[in-house]
């Protein structure tokens, strides 16, 4: 299982599989002469990498399995919409939450069956059950990205076939060809979180900052409940009333503004008394 860290915010990439179109394309002949591909190979983003995944490799659904999936605030709001779930029964029921240290903030996977040799849950014998509304690693795999304009595998070709297939992409015809072009602009300024928040080096203070960073990009059912239940609009920060209509029901504006919010608005103390009053201590 490979680390990857696409962003300075540590947000790892995960292992799992990508379906394609129904177009099947020749695995390359025994004279092939082109390097196979795997772990060990590198490319920068206009240059031209090979793979295609589809139900008739015999690899099919394998790297669905016991494997780290990290998940994006679009990510939890797509899945947790798509389920017909609030994003808190999502994150209970679907995800871990995992601490990297005192001093970071805490990020997201996907939680494995137990009962199924550590399958993620959303698969079926055909393939992703919320195949449309998958995670952003997920849309990527199998590239991994190793620094700026860096790009690899992460997996070999003798667990991952689809490296064996004759399709070309370059990364921007990857990455558009799996819906993952506007993830950037939908959660611009989530990777700036970790230089523009700061932990105070009090335990329970820094507890309180990853909890109001985690409830508002990840719980916006829960960071909803925060904003209108309470005095934040009245006595402790100021939201034009244009925009509180607009959060009020449309959940990308209310995530892009709790990004925002983290980034140049959040007052400690504020904070705090506000979750008090909405939540009790």
């Amino acid at each position: 299982m490979a680390d990857i860290k696409p962003y300075d915010r540590a947000v790892a990439l995960g292992e799992t599989p990508v379906a394609c179109d129904n177009t099947l394309y020749r695995r390359p002949t025994p004279g092939d002469r082109r390097p196979i591909q795997g772990r060990h190979t590198e490319f920068a983003g206009d240059q031209k990498f090979r793979f295609l995944c589809h139900e008739k490799l015999e690899c099919f659904n394998r790297c669905c399995r016991d494997i780290n999936i990290f998940l994006s605030p679009y990510d939890v709001l797509r899945l947790s919409r798509k389920l017909g779930l609030s994003t808190e029964a999502f994150l209970e029921r679907y995800t871990v939450r995992l601490q990297p240290g005192a001093a970071r903030f805490p990020v997201l996977i996907i939680k494995m069956r137990d009962d199924a040799d550590l399958v993620c849950p959303f698969v079926t014998g055909r393939g992703c059950s919320v195949y449309d509304e998958r995670p952003w690693s997920c849309r990527m795999a199998p590239v991994e990205i190793r620094g700026e304009n860096r790009y690899g595998f992460a997996f070999d070709s003798d667990h991952c076939h689809g490296l064996l297939e004759d399709r070309e992409w370059t990364v921007a015809e990857w990455m558009k060809s799996q819906g993952n072009e506007n993830y950037a602009q939908l959660e611009l300024g989530f990777d700036q979180i970790p230089q523009k928040l700061k932990f105070t080096g009090l335990p329970a203070l820094d507890r309180h900052i990853r909890d109001m960073f985690f409830m508002a990009c990840y719980n916006l059912d829960r960071f909803r409940r925060y904003v209108f239940e309470g005095g934040f609009f009245m006595r402790a920060f100021e939201v034009p009333r244009s925009t509180a209509e607009k959060i009020r029901h449309d959940d990308i504006a209310l995530l892009q503004f709790g990004i925002n919010w983290l980034i140049n608005d959040f007052e400690l103390r504020k904070s705090m008394e506000i979750r008090d009053e909405v939540f009790g201590r």
